[in-house]
C-alpha cells in the first residue's frame, strides 16, 4: 500500500516511480507559471502558453490539466481560438496489439502487388544487358559496312583494292599498247 501511494500524485495514479516524479515536477511546474502570470494580459500568457508547447516542458496529465486551464483563461481574455494552439500529445492512448489480427484467413492472404528490391533489381540488370547487347550487335555491323579496313574485314578490303589498281593498270596499259599501235611505234 505504501509504494501505490509514491504513485500516486494530484489525483492520478502512475505505472512508474519516474512517471510520479515526473508528474510532481511538473506540479511545481505549473503552480511557478499560474503565480508568474496572475495578472498579467492575454498577449503575455499567449506568449508563454506557446513557450511552454515550444519546449514540450508538459508530458503527464497533470502538466496537461494546467495547459487546459490556460487555454480556458486565454478565450476568456478574448483570444481568438485561431491563435490558441492545440495541446500536443506525445504519447499513445490505444495499446492494441498490432501483431494479433482479427480478420479471417481467406481475407488476409492476398497477392502482393508489390515488387521485391531483388525482383527489381534482375529486372533492371537483364533490360541493362539486353540494351548493351543491341548495342555490340550495332557496332559490328557499323564495322563490317565501314569504307575503311579494320580488324574485321581488312583482308577483304585490300584484296579489293589491289584488284582494283590491277585491273586501273591493265586498262591503262591496253591503252598505251593501242596508242602506240596507232602511232606505229612499235
Amino acid at each position: 500500500m505504501a509504494e501505490q501511494k509514491e504513485y500516486c500524485v494530484d489525483g492520478y495514479h502512475f505505472m512508474s516511480v519516474e512517471d510520479a516524479r515526473e508528474a510532481q515536477v511538473e506540479t511545481v511546474k505549473a503552480e511557478y507559471f499560474g503565480s508568474k502570470l496572475q495578472g498579467k494580459n492575454a498577449e503575455s500568457m499567449l506568449a508563454v502558453y506557446d513557450k511552454v508547447l515550444d519546449e514540450k516542458m508538459f508530458e503527464t496529465p497533470i502538466g496537461w490539466e494546467y495547459l487546459k486551464k490556460l487555454q480556458r483563461e486565454l478565450r476568456r481574455n478574448g483570444v481568438s481560438e485561431g491563435q490558441i494552439r492545440p495541446i500536443p500529445l506525445y504519447v499513445t492512448f490505444c495499446h492494441k496489439d498490432s501483431r494479433v489480427n482479427t480478420e479471417p484467413a481467406r481475407d488476409r492472404i492476398r497477392q502482393s502487388t508489390k515488387v521485391s528490391p531483388d525482383r527489381r533489381k534482375l529486372q533492371t540488370s537483364v533490360i541493362v544487358n539486353i540494351l548493351l547487347g543491341i548495342l555490340v550487335a550495332a557496332m559490328f555491323w557499323i564495322t563490317l559496312n565501314s569504307n575503311n579496313p579494320n580488324i574485321l574485314n581488312y583482308k577483304r578490303k585490300i584484296t579489293n583494292e589491289y584488284a582494283s589498281w590491277e585491273q586501273d593498270l591493265t586498262e591503262r596499259e591496253n591503252a598505251i599498247r593501242e596508242k602506240e599501235s596507232s602511232l606505229g611505234m612499235e
